[in-house]
């Protein structure tokens, strides 16, 4: 792309497959902003041992009124003379709470689309606000999900956040093709892969989500993705010449 750095921000970067795609990122020339809620010392040493700057950004996703604020101090650790690619990796999402929709706390539900559906929503507009006229690469990824195109009992709000990203995506990737210097948005959807999430799955009560047996099946039967594997199908893509802008693909497609 050039011989400056790359700028990559990525939440949800200290555990699960977020921690993965830093992994696979980590080199020399490029610059990782790690967006989490927990402290990420160990992970920093590592992956500057690999070759990447790194900065870290402790932030509560659901603090929906601080991301411009955040956003906009990770574009001023960015030196313009500095940067020739800056991406942004949409990884943080949560399943809690499972169950029919009006089951459970309001306060749940809330957490659940505001980490899901407003912070990527959010981070990803005021990432275009601050780099649109910037006339270098510019991608973002949203983590999507097969649930985004299949209703899961007892995962009305899950599916529905993940379908919104999903259209969320097809939309700029249509607005951006006006724009001098786009911005290229797609979303990618793992599958079913070996992360904290897919163990907490797997033990959810059947009343809450009768699918649980299905989960456990696919588990046993060695049906579940390597996270670190599809992390670094991913980082390619991320990286790669051609970048299918407005599209959602799934692990099945890189």
């Amino acid at each position: 792309m050039n011989d400056r750095n790359r700028h990559i921000i990525i939440t949800g970067a200290s555990r699960g497959f977020g921690r993965d795609l830093t992994r696979h990122l980590a080199e020399n020339g490029t610059v990782l902003h790690l967006v989490a809620r927990s402290e990420m010392s160990d992970l920093v040493l590592e992956l500057e041992a690999l070759g990447a700057k790194v900065h870290t950004w402790q932030q509560d996703l659901t603090q929906t009124d601080k991301l411009h604020i955040l956003m906009t101090n990770i574009a001023a650790a960015i030196p313009a003379d500095d940067v020739g690619y800056l991406g942004l990796i949409n990884n943080a999402g949560m399943l809690d709470p499972v169950g029919p929709a009006g089951k459970y706390e309001y306060d749940s539900y809330k957490k659940n689309l505001e980490i899901n559906f407003v912070a990527p929503l959010l981070l990803t507009h005021a990432f275009m606000e601050l780099f649109q006229e910037t006339g270098i690469v510019k991608r973002v990824v949203m983590i999507s999900s097969g649930a985004a195109g299949k209703p899961y009992h007892g995962w009305s709000h899950y599916c529905s956040t993940k379908a919104g990203v999903d259209m969320f995506v097809r939309t700029v990737g249509i607005e951006q093709t006006r724009q001098r210097n786009p911005v290229e948005v797609m979303a990618f959807n793992p599958g079913r892969i070996s992360t904290d999430m897919q163990e907490a799955i797997r033990s959810l009560n059947e009343d809450d989500f009768p699918m649980v047996h299905d989960f456990i099946a696919a588990w046993k039967e060695g049906r579940i993705g390597d996270s670190a594997e599809v992390a670094g199908r991913l980082a390619r893509v991320m990286l790669a010449e051609f970048f299918p802008a407005g599209e959602i693909l799934s692990h099945k497609d890189i």
